[in-house]
């Protein structure tokens, strides 16, 4: 079923990284987290955490660089640099991780919908054996989402 879900995320992502903000992605799947932690040491990262309900539930968190949320914030808001506030790009990253989710899960299924609940800044989680990883490359970029299930 992870696998099921991974790429139904995949998918989504793509759709939404070029559709929402212009950026073309390449994934890396099940990427070590710990690698993922050790590139957000490196840069100011934020982190955003959406959980779910319904055939199952589970949640999903994803992690950016701040500098990549800059660029997604000014092509998705239509506002130069210098106007965007923090407020600006903690709104981008908790929409685009709703929007993810939200065509993923929709994919994912024909059965019941499934319940997101309303995404929020977290913190760059450590994850644990049964969650399954994907990292996200941009052109100048990467981001990286997490996806844990229960059944």
């Amino acid at each position: 079923m992870m696998k099921k879900l991974l790429k139904a995320m995949m998918d989504s992502t793509s759709e939404v990284m070029e559709t929402m903000f212009y950026f073309p992605v390449e994934f890396e799947e099940e990427s070590e987290f710990l690698n993922i932690a050790a590139m957000a040491e490196k840069e100011p990262c934020l982190a955003c955490f959406i959980g779910f309900s319904g055939e199952f539930s589970g949640s999903f968190t994803l992690v950016m660089p701040e500098n990549l949320l800059m660029e997604m914030a000014v092509n998705f808001l239509g506002e130069p640099e210098h106007r965007i506030t923090h407020e600006h790009l903690t709104g981008t990253l908790t929409e685009t991780l709703n929007m993810i989710c939200g065509n993923a899960l929709t994919r994912f299924t024909d059965k019941e919908p499934f319940n997101l609940e309303l995404p929020r800044i977290t913190s760059i989680p450590s994850g644990s054996e049964n969650d399954a990883f994907f990292l996200v490359r941009t052109p100048d970029s990467w981001m990286a989402i997490n996806a844990a299930y229960e059944t």
